[in-house]
């Protein structure tokens, strides 16, 4: 990680009314962005994120690492926003405040700016050096040896006192926290290198190594950008979006519409969506009407009607037709906006595998300088010069880079497959325990048949006073049986009142209208299908019966499930006879199907099986949820789903759980890939480098190889 090496900084115009409103965030003023420098990898990121345990008045700091962007919150009673970002700095980094999205982008920019400029000095030095030792390699002596020599010191004072800097920054801060960084072997090999063959040069001697000191730190360096360009590839906030179908927006104008980019949006643009689109900011309908689903918002399937003038919240999906709207919010300002930057701010750092791999390079840190300590001592009565050339391209060959950054770019990549997938993840460890799961529980209703219940019997064949009755009943309600009631019936003119209304859940409805009390209650029967009676005055009237249709890809996707050796257990709230057709039907055993259980009773048989997964409705089911090791919420509200449950599954069908457990595989062979090819090339470098085998010019061009081939075999995962 790097420091930022400046003056003291005073960071007390934050604090300031003008800046305050110019920087600070929400509701009471209290958060604000900032765009760290310096962030290198999880240990960085974890660092950061510690700060709210050691720094009064700060109550949260989270950290997007693809970003480099430090979101913070604190209490204005304790803490102020220059404490914060002087303790920042004194961590060892460098706070900017951030206004808006086109500041992070500046800030974005600049700094890739000069890690190029840093690259163009190390190509140019490193370059030359190069060609000078060629001269000398070649056959060159006498004076021009000497003076190709000198050149070179010249060349690599630029390198030692400029392109390597970062790697002096970081490795003082480290040592000041008590740390080892993997920057410590990239200073040390740079420093140490210099000293060492600048005194064979004082001496006349031929082995020097400006050469492969300079081409090390520069293939370095060129692994740590596209290492950055990775990360923000694969971390960057637009992955969630898509998730959602949010990365461009028809913009309109006096010719028609044109495609733009989602971030090019504004208040006051009028813009045109299309069927199945979701709205991308809170906006006012300027069509007539509209019909939008809220599912993702609320969990609630029936599509409302909006009529011209309205205001229509982010995250709505357009139901049908085409509609124009006035931008009056944008995304990230609406409560669906919040959701999901709430989700993209989960913070990789924090996911256990990614903390054991740096806890590995860590002591694999440590080894190899206790090893390179240990063999220069012991080598040193042997040959001075031995000692200090095979130490020095053991420090160089055995970096960790590779196992440091190479779990969490493993892990961004399968985020970014889950995604795509139409997997919203909460918790990354996600990944680690779907890999352990051996059973796994199902919901019924919502989860293996549709939301929406559908009236078996023509509406025709009822009397429309008792349709009025029912639908005055039924108005308030949020269960499926109102909704396909809502459906099926269509009446003209107002409802009749419903006086002494009530509704009991796992019941039904009751009332008094047009002067008689009326009930309608869900039957008991051990019926194949769902079913309620209406009661005039406590004696039935009518008797009504509901399907619900199974998903298309439910059979498909519980065969592959049981092919790869997973245990399927079905639980339903409904009675036997709704049940066990359905489960039969699907492929369920007897004694793999659960009926008329209560959430509590879920939750207890899920429980009691170690390393099961749940899969159900965000809502109904989350007691069962919480109490599973691995959470699928398939329907409900993002929001309310994502309470209870680790993943929410965006689309139709069921696909999504066999996804997440083929992710998680997936990601798994990725890290165990990452990690044997780290060990294994730094166990065979050392002992290359200690045999004398390979020389400090060579360990410089082999060293950035385990980085490399890291960096290839994600890249390729991450495009498939």
């Amino acid at each position: 990680m790097a420091a930022f090496n400046a003056k003291i900084l005073d960071f007390s115009f934050l604090d300031q009314t003008e800046f305050k409103t110019k920087y600070a965030l929400g509701p009471g003023r209290n958060q604000m962005n900032f765009y760290v420098g310096g962030i290198r990898c999880g240990k960085c990121v974890r660092k950061l994120e510690a700060l709210p345990l050691k720094v009064a008045g700060l109550r949260n700091l989270q950290v997007e690492m693809g970003k480099n962007l430090a979101h913070i919150e604190i209490d204005p009673k304790q803490g102020s926003f220059s404490l914060i970002a002087e303790e920042i700095r004194k961590a060892g980094f460098q706070p900017i405040p951030l206004s808006n999205e086109e500041g992070f982008l500046l800030q974005e920019k600049k700094e890739d700016r000069e890690e190029l400029i840093r690259l163009g000095v190390a190509a140019m030095c490193a370059g030359n050096i190069m060609t000078f030792s060629f001269a000398t390699y070649l056959g060159a002596t006498g004076e021009w040896e000497s003076l190709f020599a000198w050149l070179s010191f010249a060349l690599y004072l630029p390198v030692v006192s400029y392109v390597a800097l970062p790697f002096y920054r970081g490795a003082w801060s480290s040592i000041k926290q008590r740390q080892i960084s993997i920057d410590l072997p990239m200073a040390v090999a740079s420093f140490a290198g210099f000293a060492f063959s600048t005194i064979q040069l004082l001496r006349g001697r031929s082995d020097i190594y400006y050469d492969s000191l300079s081409g090390f730190l520069f293939l370095i360096l060129i692994s740590r950008f596209l290492q950055k360009r990775m990360q923000r590839n694969f971390l960057g906030a637009r992955e969630l979006s898509e998730t959602f179908e949010l990365q461009r927006v028809r913009k309109t104008n006096a010719s028609g519409w044109e495609w733009q980019t989602l971030d090019s949006l504004k208040p006051g643009d009028h813009f045109l969506l299309q069927a199945h689109e979701t709205l991308p900011a809170e906006a006012e309908l300027l069509s007539q009407q509209a019909h939008f689903s809220l599912a993702w918002l609320s969990g609630e399937a029936k599509a409302r009607t909006f009529l011209q003038g309205a205001t229509v919240p982010a995250g709505s999906r357009l139901v049908s037709g085409e509609a124009e709207l006035l931008c009056k919010k944008l995304l990230a300002e609406t409560g669906f906006g919040q959701i999901l930057s709430e989700v993209q701010k989960y913070s990789l750092s924090r996911n256990r595998t990614v903390i054991m791999a740096d806890r590995w390079a860590q002591w694999l840190l440590a080894a190899v300088f206790s090893i390179a300590a240990l063999f220069l001592l012991m080598y040193w009565h042997i040959s001075h010069e031995e000692a200090v050339r095979r130490s020095l391209a053991l420090i160089i060959l055995a970096c960790p880079c590779a196992m440091a950054f190479g779990t969490p770019l493993a892990l961004a990549v399968s985020l970014r497959r889950a995604q795509k997938a139409g997997l919203v993840i909460r918790d990354a460890n996600v990944f680690e325990l779907a890999r352990k799961v051996r059973t796994i529980f199902f919901d019924k209703t919502g989860t293996l048949t549709d939301t929406e219940l559908s009236l078996n019997e023509d509406p025709a064949i009822f009397p429309s006073v008792y349709q009025k009755v029912i639908l005055s009943l039924e108005n308030k309600s949020l269960h499926p049986i109102a909704f396909a009631f809502r459906k099926a019936f269509t009446i003209s003119g107002q409802l009749p009142p419903a006086d002494a209304y009530r509704e009991i859940p796992g019941s039904g409805v009751s009332g008094y209208i047009y002067g008689r009390y009326y009930e309608l209650k869900r039957s008991s029967a051990l019926t194949s299908t769902t079913s309620c009676t209406l009661f005039e005055d406590e004696k039935p009237v009518l008797t009504f019966t509901f399907s619900a249709r199974v998903k298309e890809d439910c059979l498909e996707t519980l065969q592959k499930l049981r092919q790869r050796g997973y245990h399927l257990i079905l639980l339903s709230g409904d009675k036997a006879g709704a049940v066990l057709p359905l489960g039969l039907t699907l492929g369920f055993k007897d004694d793999e199907i659960h009926h008329s259980l209560t959430p509590t009773q879920k939750a207890e048989m899920v429980s009691r099986k170690a390393n099961s997964a749940m899969i159900g409705d965000g809502v109904n089911d989350s007691l069962a949820l919480m109490s599973a090791d691995v959470s699928i919420a398939m329907s409900g509200g993002v929001e309310a789903a994502l309470k209870s449950a680790q993943v929410y599954y965006s689309q139709t069908g069921i696909a999504g759980v066999l996804s997440l457990f083929e992710i998680s595989a997936e990601a798994h062979a990725l890290i165990r890939q990452n990690l044997i090819v780290s060990a294994f090339y730094n166990v065979i470098g050392a002992l290359l480098a200690l045999l004398g085998i390979v020389n400090p010019f060579l360990a410089a061009v082999l060293m950035p190889v385990s980085s490399g081939f890291i960096l290839l075999s994600t890249w390729i995962r991450g495009r498939t």
